[in-house]
């Protein structure tokens, strides 16, 4: 079982929210539709699939993991 430093886990979450706020921005900067309701669609299915690839490239990296 492989668990993360703190120091690890506190640069995972900041990256993220600078990834989800640049995908905010972009769905809204955009104006891809009048509704809020299919803005906000878009903004989670966008954010689910960078999600997946933002986990996939930390599990790459071995820095601040180790097995428990």
């Amino acid at each position: 079982m492989f668990e993360e430093t703190k120091n690890r886990s506190i640069r995972k979450s900041i990256g993220w929210r600078i990834i989800a706020v640049v995908n905010s921005y972009i769905i809204l900067a955009f104006y891809l539709t009048e509704s809020p309701f299919w803005n906000a669609i878009f903004m989670n299915i966008t954010g689910a699939g960078l999600y997946y690839f933002y986990e996939r490239f930390w599990n790459r990296i071995k820095e601040g993991r180790y097995v428990r």
